[in-house]
């Protein structure tokens, strides 16, 4: 029997409230280190344009690896965690988990077919990565060769972004085998940056427990919406309570 609970406020704020090692897998989006200076793009008819800067107000957030994980950490039955991030976060990631915690790890990433044209001085930004650190017991299980690939080849999923009003949804299915993979049926699993809810969709439609934690109000929302109407199928859904 699935159980899910979901909190609209500062993920941070709210784990704190968390008792030590009653998470058994963590599988998130956390925000990116994002480059705030312009620049411009050649597009697909050889033309090069310029991209207006990105505000820095837009992206302000107090996001610190450091301090975040240490509580992951702190409420994980033992270190079991898949986190997105892109190339400018890997160093410190690294540096966290496995040189501080000694933990084992996988890169795996997405590889999309229809990536935004090149920028200047730069490669295609075609690839997200998430990396998976590990700890203790084998968390790592794929049941199949399919679930065993660190590869994920799609095109962007404009759709959902479109459909959630989300500008970073992640694939459904690349979140259902990433959970398949390094959980088991009934265990619990955190999204504490929830987004527009993906990680708790495929949570519960791999029978396992979620909590998805979100601090912006109208993604909260559409999450809540979303994980209603993509889980009214399964039975005995219901909430749940740490």
């Amino acid at each position: 029997m699935s159980e899910y609970k979901l909190f609209n406020g500062n993920c941070l704020e709210v784990i704190k409230s968390f008792p030590n090692n009653c998470i058994d897998l963590i599988a998130t989006d956390p925000p990116y280190s994002i480059n705030l200076k312009g620049g411009g793009c050649w597009n697909k008819m050889g033309k090069y344009q310029k991209i207006q800067s990105l505000q820095s107000k837009d992206f302000i957030n107090d996001y610190n690896i450091e301090v975040f994980c240490k509580e992951f950490v702190r409420i994980m039955k033992e270190i079991n965690i898949y986190v997105w991030c892109n190339k400018n976060q890997i160093f410190d990631y690294m540096k966290f988990f496995i040189e501080k915690h000694k933990c084992l790890f996988d890169i795996l990433f997405w590889n999309k077919t229809n990536p935004i044209p090149t920028c200047s001085n730069k490669y295609l930004t075609d690839s997200e990565y998430i990396l998976y650190f590990r700890k203790g017991k084998s968390k790592c299980q794929p049941q199949n060769y399919q679930d065993a690939k660190t590869c994920y080849i799609s095109s962007l999923n404009t759709k959902d972004k479109k459909k959630y009003k989300h500008p970073t949804v992640k694939p459904l299915d690349f979140t259902q085998r990433i959970i398949r993979n390094s959980s088991r049926e009934n265990q619990i699993i955190l999204d504490p940056f929830m987004g527009s809810g993906t990680s708790i969709v495929a949570a519960l439609l791999e029978g396992r427990n979620a909590i998805g934690i979100e601090i912006n109000k109208e993604y909260f929302n559409i999450a809540q919406k979303r994980i209603e109407n993509e889980t009214k199928d399964l039975q005995n859904l219901k909430g749940m309570s740490l």
